[in-house]
């Protein structure tokens, strides 16, 4: 007679809870994902959509950069909301990076950059401070 053992699944790591700052910041960086890779193609196909010039290099390389940039924040949107421990670190250096790209592009469309920096920076604020951690349950004796 032989003993099947079943290996345990991988559990999250259950000291994390999510907040509702959390949902947050995984939505809002799906969503500026998604419109960054739009502002990519956007850039391939329709360079006048854009109001100005770039700091540096043509328009096609930025709506590039944007493109490619939009599905690594794509990605870290996805990894926050499956509850990854490293999604949230993930999601803080892309959406810094965000705000960077944001900053080299202003020139392009201002006011649309300057938003996008600002809900960068709550989205920064909900993976930072959004997070709380649950003190482990203390084992109880038999309930009687």
């Amino acid at each position: 007679m032989s003993t099947y053992s079943q290996q345990p699944a991988v559990v999250p790591d259950r000291n994390v809870t999510p907040s509702g700052w959390m949902l947050f910041a995984a939505i809002m960086i799906l969503i500026s994902g998604l419109f960054n890779a739009f502002d990519g193609l956007f850039g391939f196909f329709r360079a006048t959509y854009y109001i100005g010039r770039p700091i540096g290099g043509s328009i096609w390389i930025w709506a590039l950069v944007l493109l490619v940039f939009g599905v690594v924040q794509i990605a870290a949107g996805l990894a926050i909301m499956s509850g990854q421990s490293w999604g949230r670190w993930f999601g803080i250096v892309v959406i810094s990076l965000n705000a960077l790209l944001h900053l080299l592009v202003v020139a392009l469309y201002p006011w649309w950059s300057l938003t996008i920096i600002a809900i960068d920076l709550l989205v920064i604020y909900g993976l930072t401070a959004g997070w709380r951690n649950i003190a482990p349950r203390e084992s109880q004796g038999p309930v009687s």
